[in-house]
């Protein structure tokens, strides 16, 4: 979750070198390399099942538009922001989704921690000193559709364990993310970024290797092992390692209000999360 929460600040700085979907293609193109010698250190198989693949190639669909979403909403948007937005909702859709596709048995703690978890972004975006229009306007609407996208890939993650192991789902995932982003960006100049200084570099190994390998293979895992409702909870810690990131890389007020929200979303980490033994579930 801390170099998810990195990954904002990464994303903030890298919007200046270039379109969104050349930096997307290269993010995923680096994740995939990187994955090779993960997949042969473990052990694991490159080749997958046909009903496997069914999951892979869904789940690469809405990586990828995560990732043109994320790399959009951070070009025109604050890194601080999209860290809040993307984090706080992103559990709350996948526990939605979980309820009414998969029929996941909702306890009252969980729905203690969904809205307090929620309060606690909306305390730390101060989102009742901004109208409508501002907040979807400077790319908050990206973000929010980058939650959507997220959520519903941590669903795919979290059922695709029973026919393809975490790692090769996550190096299919990556790989075929890479294929569809130089599609689209056939006709720009991709190799303009050997070009670019040792920020750009700096911040893309930890935008790929970190978030993206590291980072996001741990939470496909955690999807598998706690179910992709109890794992996406984990992200409620993103908003606060976002901000305490933003602060210190680009220079970001620190406010009061980041402080409490911040402590009020770990606690929804720890609601959702805790044992449901002898709790009554919902209707």
């Amino acid at each position: 979750m801390a170099v998810w929460g990195l990954s904002w600040t990464n994303a903030k700085v890298l919007s200046d070198y270039g379109p969104s979907s050349v930096l997307a293609f290269w993010r995923f193109f680096f994740s995939s390399i990187t994955m090779i010698p993960v997949l042969c250190l473990t052990g694991n198989d490159f080749r997958v099942t046909r009903q496997g693949m069914k999951y892979i190639l869904t789940g690469a669909v809405f990586i990828s538009l995560y990732n043109i979403f994320f790399f959009m909403g951070t070009a025109i948007g604050s890194a601080s922001v999209g860290g809040i937005i993307v984090p706080t909702f992103n559990p709350i859709i996948t526990f939605i989704i979980s309820v009414l596709l998969l029929k996941q048995v909702v306890y009252r703690k969980d729905i203690i921690g969904l809205i307090l978890g929620f309060i606690g972004g909306v305390i730390v975006l101060q989102a009742w000193t901004m109208s409508l229009d501002q907040i979807i306007a400077n790319g908050n609407l990206y973000f929010i559709c980058a939650s959507i996208s997220w959520g519903i890939m941590s669903i795919i993650s979290g059922r695709s364990h029973v026919h393809v192991s975490t790692l090769s789902f996550s190096f299919w995932v990556y790989t075929i993310s890479a294929l569809i982003y130089l599609g689209a960006t056939w006709n720009k100049d991709i190799l303009l970024i050997f070009t670019y200084d040792w920020i750009f570099w700096v911040n893309m190994f930890f935008l790929s290797a970190g978030a993206m390998v590291f980072g996001t293979t741990v939470y496909f895992l955690g999807t598998t092992r706690l179910g992709p409702e109890k794992a996406s909870a984990f992200i409620f810690t993103v908003p606060v390692t976002a901000l305490l990131f933003s602060v210190l890389l680009i220079g970001e007020r620190l406010e009061v209000t980041t402080i409490i929200g911040g402590i009020m979303t770990i606690t929804a980490v720890y609601l959702i999360n805790k044992s449901h033994a002898r709790q009554e579930p919902i209707d």
